[in-house]
């Protein structure tokens, strides 16, 4: 299969549907540029062809993740992975700092569903 296809959103919302059309891992290639937590909001520059309106932007990315929302992905993690859910809970009571259990749990249900969509064979870079 050869997919021809851009996807712009979070790439969560994007590997869900995807887990939702292909139970079986599909993809060959996985690569993500991870958030650094620089607190910025980063944005695509649309310039016309002559030029005359370089200022158009859209926000393509907000470079933040939240010590209080990461509980919602916490508790999703809690349905999909019962192992994860009590290592990312247990980093969560034993004093780590509430940013880096953040960080985790935002990247590791990302990771859990990148793992459901990469075939055997597949690679994550």
């Amino acid at each position: 299969m050869i997919m021809k296809k851009l996807y712009f959103g979070d790439c969560l919302d994007i590997l869900k549907d995807l887990h939702k059309e292909h139970p079986q891992g599909f993809i060959d290639l996985i690569y993500i540029d991870p958030p650094f937590n620089s607190k910025r909001d980063y944005n695509i520059l649309f310039e016309s062809l002559d030029f005359a309106d370089a200022t158009a932007q859209k926000q393509a990315f907000a470079d933040t993740w939240s010590n209080v929302s990461y509980l919602d992905a916490l508790n999703e993690i809690k349905d999909v992975d019962l192992d994860l859910w009590n290592f990312l809970h247990t980093l969560d009571t034993v004093g780590i700092s509430k940013s880096a259990v953040a960080y985790l749990t935002t990247m590791a249900i990302r990771l859990h569903y990148m793992h459901k969509v990469l075939k055997e064979t597949g690679s994550f870079y």
